[in-house]
């Protein structure tokens, strides 16, 4: 299957590349998901939930976002603000409102070219739900965050079709609430050659994590290191003619952990703005929101799900959050068990 692209800038011709399910077969009103990949792999991951999709009921599209394949590569400017956060605050909260726009006049583009079937009057039927995996959670948050900033149309129209936004396990970096003192990661062991952090980090994240408790929120009893030695971890389940064509360890996938640790202010206000911001969720009327964790990930995925809980407790307001954990799943529930990771995100929708 082929890359599609939308262009989400008229002035510049930047485009996403997206790869998309179709719509389900004799139905003339359904929900359509649209999905934002994480670190190292690309919307391929997405493939076997994509694929079954239509028998649910649901369209599904994964997008890749730049600089991944298919999508506009930075200009030298973009990409040295990303990688360096550039000279202050404003260069990043430009840099923040751009990828944010993107991905909505992604979501706009793509309601209006296929003619998506809109919102039921009930709210149950139809729509666009909004899903960020991983490190992608930040750019569909980044989206609704800087909504208030779109042309007006654009805005109007994704209010009245974007019903679901589900933030997928991302760590508490990916929503600007930086990280535990347990936290560990391939990615910033300085102990380990540079050039091995980023495939170190691909298996090491595929794994599952047999974690001691997580009912009492407690960090330190959370498998930061470790992973299971019973179940195997699905980087060693996955074709590799797949795997080449879904990971990438290169210069692309480089740019993500430098963004993470720059934008740390740009991500928290938008992850706020996108959960608790009034004005927001009136432009939203029907946008439910949630976040999902397997219970067998890697820990900063509990550790990002607390965050968000005890931020909400002090910074939340009126709009409810729905905090869904998914038993005996990993970092990767959408490749090992799609059938039930794509269920969940039905659940989720609502």
């Amino acid at each position: 299957m082929g890359f599609q692209t939308l262009v989400v800038n008229a002035s510049t011709g930047v485009e996403l590349a997206f790869i998309d399910s179709g719509p389900p077969p004799s139905r003339d009103v359904y929900t359509t998901i649209i999905a934002v990949h994480g670190m190292i792999f690309t919307n391929r991951v997405f493939q076997k939930v994509m694929d079954i999709a239509p028998s649910k009921g649901v369209r599904f599209v994964a997008l890749n976002r730049r600089p991944f394949p298919g999508s506009t590569p930075f200009t030298p400017e973009e990409l040295n603000v990303t990688l360096t956060g550039g000279t202050g605050d404003a260069d990043r909260d430009i840099q923040i409102e751009a990828r944010g726009h993107e991905i909505a006049t992604f979501a706009a583009e793509f309601i209006r070219k296929f003619k998506l079937p809109p919102l039921s009057h009930n709210g149950t039927q139809g729509g666009v739900a909004l899903l960020g995996w991983s490190v992608g959670a930040a750019y569909p948050l980044a989206a609704i965050g800087s909504s208030p900033t779109l042309p007006k149309d654009v805005k109007q129209l994704l209010g009245s079709y974007i019903r679901s936004l589900i933030t997928y396990e991302p760590a508490g970096l990916v929503v600007g609430l930086g990280a535990p003192s347990q936290q560990w990661t391939p990615l910033a062991d300085t102990t380990m050659p540079a050039n091995m952090r980023l495939p170190a980090f691909g298996q090491w994240v595929t794994a599952y994590f047999n974690h001691q408790d997580i009912v009492q929120r407690d960090l330190d009893k959370l498998s930061w290191i470790l992973s299971s030695p019973s179940l195997v971890p699905t980087l060693y389940n996955i074709p590799i003619d797949e795997l080449d064509d879904m990971m990438r360890l290169g210069d692309d996938a480089a740019t993500d952990l430098p963004f993470l640790i720059a934008f740390q202010n740009q991500l928290l206000t938008s992850y706020r703005k996108a959960f608790f911001d009034a004005d927001i969720a009136k432009a939203f009327p029907h946008m439910k929101r949630s976040f999902l964790v397997g219970s067998k990930t890697a820990a900063f995925g509990f550790a990002g799900m607390w965050a968000v809980q005890n931020d909400a407790k002090v910074n939340g307001g009126s709009v409810p959050i729905t905090y869904k954990v998914i038993e005996g799943t990993n970092h990767f529930a959408h490749w090992d068990v799609p059938e039930f990771a794509l269920d969940t995100f039905i659940e989720l929708i609502g």
